[in-house]
Formats: C-alpha cells, sequence, structure tokens
C-alpha cells in the first residue's frame, strides 16, 4: 500500500493543476459532466507520462509496468468514486444517482483501456481518444437498441450511450484487459 500512496502523491503534485477544473466538474451529479472530466484527466495521467517519456522515471519509485497500471486506474477510479460521493447530496434521491457512478466507471473503463492501448502501440494519445470518441458517438448514434429493421448492436456496448449496462461492462473489461497485456508487453514506449 505503501507504493500506491507514493504513486497518488506523486499524480496529485505533477497532474493537479491540470486535472483541478476537471474535478470540478466531475462533482455535477449527471453523467455527462462526469464523462467529460473523465475524458480529459485520463488524457492527462498516464497517457501524457508516456507520451512525454516519463514512464521510465517511474519505475524509479520503485513500480514495475504492471504496479503503473494498476495503480494508474486505481487512482483515477478513486477521483470518481470521490466526486461522486462528494456531489451525491446534490443528485435526485433515486436509483439514477447510482446508475451515474455505474456508467460513468464503464465509460472510464472503456476509454481508459483504449487510451493506454493506443499509446502503448505507439499512437498519439489525444488523437487516438478524440478519434474513438467521434467513432462511438458516430456509431452509437445510429439506429437503436431495440431489435427491428434499424437494430444497431453497437449501441448495447457503446461506452458513451450504454443502451445494455451489462454488454458495455463486458466491453470495457475486454478493453482494459487488452491495455493492460499491451501496456505490460510493449512497456508503453517505443
Amino acid at each position: 500500500m505503501k507504493n500506491f500512496d507514493v504513486y497518488v502523491k506523486k499524480q496529485l503534485l505533477e497532474k493537479y493543476p491540470s486535472m483541478v477544473f476537471f474535478l470540478v466538474v466531475m462533482l455535477f451529479p449527471h453523467f455527462g459532466a462526469k464523462a467529460f472530466g473523465l475524458f480529459f484527466i485520463m488524457l492527462f495521467s498516464l497517457a501524457s507520462d508516456v507520451r512525454q517519456k516519463r514512464l521510465d522515471l517511474m519505475t524509479f519509485l520503485p513500480l514495475n509496468r504492471r504496479q503503473i497500471f494498476w495503480m494508474e486506474y486505481l487512482f483515477l477510479c478513486l477521483l470518481l468514486s470521490t466526486t461522486f460521493f462528494v456531489g451525491l447530496p446534490f443528485a435526485e434521491r433515486s436509483i439514477y444517482a447510482w446508475l451515474v457512478l455505474v456508467r460513468s466507471f464503464i465509460f472510464f473503463s472503456s476509454y481508459f483501456g483504449v487510451i493506454i492501448s493506443a499509446v502503448s502501440i505507439g499512437f498519439d494519445p489525444y488523437g487516438a481518444a478524440f478519434l474513438f470518441l467521434l467513432v462511438d458517438l458516430v456509431l452509437g448514434g445510429i439506429g437503436s437498441s431495440q431489435l427491428g429493421p434499424t437494430f444497431n448492436p453497437y449501441k448495447l456496448i457503446s461506452p458513451v450511450y450504454q443502451a445494455n449496462l451489462l454488454a458495455s461492462l463486458v466491453f470495457a473489461l475486454i478493453l482494459i484487459y487488452m491495455a493492460y497485456r499491451l501496456f505490460t508487453q510493449r512497456g508503453g514506449e517505443r
């Protein structure tokens, strides 16, 4: 647990100025606000470190790549949970508030997987994240999730639309697993 404390302190000291606006946005108890804040916080976190060739500096903490991956994931989960519970008194008193948290975790896991996978194989994390967001919005916006002539199966697993929470969660877990494998095998730097 000591390594996680060191990692959190390092991330907060380095990244807090660039994250503060997005953390405030995430206090709003709506999925759109949380997704917006998470999207940009993910870009300023581990993906930024890898892009700026600072990953090897983190291994001097001493942390291996597996630990860095999971500590970053847990750190961002902690930020999401904290902003959710701080903003919870301002949310409507229904199951919808808790669904916002579940949907936010699914969105976060999916995009974290995509961003880390992209940076691990040498793509620009910003370009990959915005490209995936654009494709996700366009593909998920076509058709409906109901069986029929306009049925769009992607809408069921889309991290933005999440027509089926279970299918979206499975898709997010697959993306996280792929990101973990790529990050630990390829090292995240070329």
